[in-house]
């Protein structure tokens, strides 16, 4: 970002002349996406996924790169078509063991760090992931799919290939999930598996069970611990025909020597996740929400005794959910991210105190590693992609030691983000952002693009994302606003929970109060020139502010967003979602679905808007957006439908994203800049 001079406009940094070339989606898809990192046991070096996206392919390739942690210098370690990832250093740091791809099923390889090629570890006739090695290094252990009936690989791969050729397409079930998210159910569970590192069988340790382990979509090996004496795994599942309508994960103990599991929290009937061993063992660390069936409760820090089984909360006043736990390696501190108002910051615990301490407060860092004094983790900001940084917890200085996007972001002029705060009807402070145009000039009034997020439990978090990037309008020349309204995350409990069963007024007031105080305090926006946009929950919003306020922009734009409550219950997969949103079923509580139904508000319509939907979302259903195509063209409202068929809730393939960015880009100037 070149900016010359500032200048302090009602509290926010503009430019006053820039040097590069306004942010566009070439140079977003562009960019390294830095992923995961190890680091080796002497800290010498880090290990880093970065993975690059092709648009004439179609497609994104990772790779892994070694940094030296004296000279911040990277060198590419892999360079293959297939993909690189999951690094893990053995114990004495001679060997890099990673994942890849290119024998065509997901395996295990090895990398001397003296030289040489990759050598192939495992040949499991199927695809595995979640790689670990336990902590005296004498077992891999991963996760693969089995069938309830059998863990025997070869057999599932046999299974897997009878079935592909099958020119019968029958899909039966008798219990939910029928689909989940993006994909059809195809009755396999994912599981836990463990073998020696110098060879042998591969042992699943959740034989038997219908349940997965990492939990889908969105779980990891964060889901699954080694105890220091490799002698217990410790893993987290979710268990019967319910799984549709509950929360209730619980994290299971596995012996090593007997084969058995115990359940740790079964006492507890919402979402227990991530344990980790204390290094002496004594103790069992995890995550814990308190309220059976609200996926968006807040996560408890719990510390169990395993000797006496006495259970302790060590966060109950910490209003902020902790991720990515690591623990020192004398177990008296614990280190943890958490997202708190609209940055994802970095916190350490004293594990005898229990007081927590903030240590880097801006931006969104996650996958911390402790090496020493030294804390590795990833950073991006709403003005810089991902990069690898370092904090020393002696000195409390913080370096940047990654550049992969350096000479990519030098070239770019990237509007200045700026925070503010309201105060809504109800006398509650609100949090936004706002971006300038990047071609800003004193004097002139720009058209706004008001951004609605999704969750609705979500945050506009200071970070660089590559669907929802608020850099890609303020380069066309709008004012980009983006406001957590009530339900939002990081602004503790009682503001997130005050969505339930108020879809349609607090949040909706929020946003309002937000867009009218941004009219009020920033004279250069125009408000005859608006246009509103959003997805998933963001794009509901949409659909309401059309029957509710019909009259404030000039156009609006839904991605994935509900019509009608009663229709989307009945054809979503997770249910235990609107069933607490709205306080029960349908034929149980039929009021608020129907208060909360955009559908009931059709008369009023009359913005244009462009429906965009995917094919494969089954969280919120492709009905949901032909619903809301049909109503606009019945009542003779300018829109367009836009249906990626082989894409789900989010738009991944790059050709695909480079035709949205486009698309939401022309409906835009087509309504907010028509003398253009």
């Amino acid at each position: 970002m070149k900016k010359l001079f500032m200048l302090l406009i009602a509290g926010l940094a503009l430019p006053l002349f820039a040097t590069g070339h306004p942010f566009t989606f070439n140079d977003m898809i562009a960019m390294q996406r830095v992923g995961g990192i190890a680091v080796s046991p002497d800290g010498s070096q880090v290990a880093v996924v970065a993975s690059k996206y092709s648009l004439d392919t179609n497609r994104g390739n990772s790779d892994i790169y070694l940094i030296n942690t004296v000279s911040n210098k990277a060198r590419r370690l892999t360079n293959n078509e297939a993909a690189d990832f999951n690094p893990v250093f053995s114990k004495d740091g001679k060997v890099l063991y990673f994942l890849s791809s290119r024998t065509g099923l997901v395996q295990i390889f090895a990398l001397s760090m003296s030289g040489g090629e990759p050598e192939q570890i495992t040949d499991f006739p199927v695809s595995i992931g979640n790689l670990k090695l336990s902590p005296k290094g004498t077992f891999f252990s991963f996760t693969a799919e089995v069938y309830p009936d059998t863990s025997n690989l070869s057999e599932i791969a046999r299974r897997d290939k009878e079935s592909a050729k099958s020119k019968c397409s029958a899909k039966v079930y008798t219990e939910l999930f029928v689909r989940h998210w993006d994909k059809w159910e195809n009755g396999k569970w994912d599981h836990v598996f463990y073998m020696p590192v110098i060879g042998g069988p591969a042992v699943d340790i959740m034989l038997g069970l219908d349940g997965n382990c990492p939990s889908e979509p969105f779980g990891g090996p964060e889901e699954y611990n080694w105890s220091p004496d490799e002698k217990t795994i410790a893993f987290t599942t979710k268990l019967g025909r319910d799984r549709a309508w509950t929360t209730n994960f619980d994290v299971y103990a596995y012996d090593m020597e007997t084969g058995t599991r115990k359940n740790l929290t079964g006492a507890n009937q919402a979402w227990d996740s991530s344990p980790l061993y204390s290094p002496d063992g004594q103790y069992l660390y995890y995550l814990a929400m308190q309220i059976p069936g609200y996926e968006s409760d807040r996560f408890r820090l719990m510390r169990r005794n395993l000797k006496t089984d006495k259970i302790v909360n060590l966060t109950e006043k910490f209003e902020y959910s902790p991720s990515g736990m690591i623990l020192s390696d004398d177990g008296t501190e614990i280190y943890f991210a958490a997202d708190k108002e609209a940055h994802i910051r970095i916190f350490k615990m004293d594990t005898t105190s229990q007081i927590i301490t903030e240590l880097v407060s801006s931006h969104t860092n996650s996958n911390l590693v402790l090496n020493g004094n030294r804390l590795y983790f990833t950073q991006n900001s709403l003005i810089a992609p991902t990069e690898v940084y370092r904090y020393n917890l002696k000195t409390l200085d913080t370096t940047k030691i990654s550049h992969f996007n350096d000479k990519r972001v030098k070239n770019i002029d990237f509007s200045e983000p700026g925070e503010f705060w309201f105060t809504n009807r109800d006398n509650i402070r609100v949090h936004g952002w706002i971006l300038m145009p990047t071609n800003f000039k004193e004097g002139q009034k720009y058209p706004l693009a008001f951004y609605i997020h999704g969750g609705p439990q979500g945050s506009w978090e200071d970070n660089f994302h590559y669907r929802w990037n608020l850099q890609i309008l303020p380069a066309q020349g709008y004012v980009v606003v983006a406001i957590d309204f009530r339900g939002s995350t990081g602004y503790g409990d009682k503001f997130r929970e005050a969505i339930e069963k108020h879809w349609g007024d607090r949040p909706f007031h929020d946003l309002m109060d937000g867009l009218n105080y941004v009219l009020d305090n920033y004279k250069f926006v125009d408000k005859d020139r608006m246009g509103a946009l959003g997805a998933s929950f963001g794009g509901f919003m949409i659909n309401w502010i059309a029957g509710n306020a019909p009259d404030t922009f000039n156009c609006l734009i839904n991605h994935d967003g509900d019509f009608d409550q009663y229709s989307s219950y009945y054809n979503t997969e997770e249910l235990w979602f609107p069933e607490y949103e709205f306080g029960g079923t349908p034929f149980q509580n039929p009021e608020l679905y129907d208060k909360w139904s955009p559908s009931r508000y059709v008369k009023n319509w009359k913005t244009p808007m462009l429906v965009i939907h995917g094919g494969h979302d089954y969280r919120v259903n492709l009905s949901e957006g032909l619903s809301t195509f049909n109503a606009l063209q019945r009542e003779g409202i300018p829109s367009k439908l836009i249906v990626f068929p082989d894409e789900s809730h989010w738009v991944l393939q790059p050709v695909n994203s480079q035709f949205w960015h486009q698309s939401v880009i022309d409906w835009m100037n087509r309504w907010c800049k028509p003398q253009e």
